[in-house]
């Protein structure tokens, strides 16, 4: 049995400015800060897994680093056509599943399910 956790944060920073930052994450942390009014961005990790799994299918994504740049969401864009899952271009929840990446990144943990 998996058990999901959703936390959302929110930190006012004072120095000249009121800045607030909304942090939300889940339990294996594949969310990371964003800011008011903006969807949670993936965690690096699982956005090079990404990377990676796109490139090994012949998806270009630019280099493997981490960052969702133009070449990794117009990858991320080809793949969700060609799978006939909603075209996002972002590395969103379905995508990730298709994509088996906590297979990927946690292959001990998707052995003994």
């Amino acid at each position: 049995m998996t058990r999901s956790i959703a936390l959302a944060v929110t930190v006012s920073v004072s120095l000249l400015l009121d800045v607030s930052v909304v942090v939300a994450a889940t339990a294996d942390a594949t969310l990371v800060a964003a800011r008011p009014g903006t969807a949670p961005r993936p965690a690096p990790r699982y956005v090079r897994e990404a990377q990676r799994a796109l490139r090994d299918l012949g998806y270009d994504p630019g280099p493997v680093d981490g960052i969702v740049g133009p070449r990794t969401r117009q990858a991320l864009a080809r793949y969700q056509r060609a799978e006939k899952i909603t075209v996002t271009g972002r590395l969103d929840a379905e995508t990730m599943v298709r994509l088996d990446i906590q297979k990927r990144l946690f292959p001990a943990e998707a052995r003994a399910r």
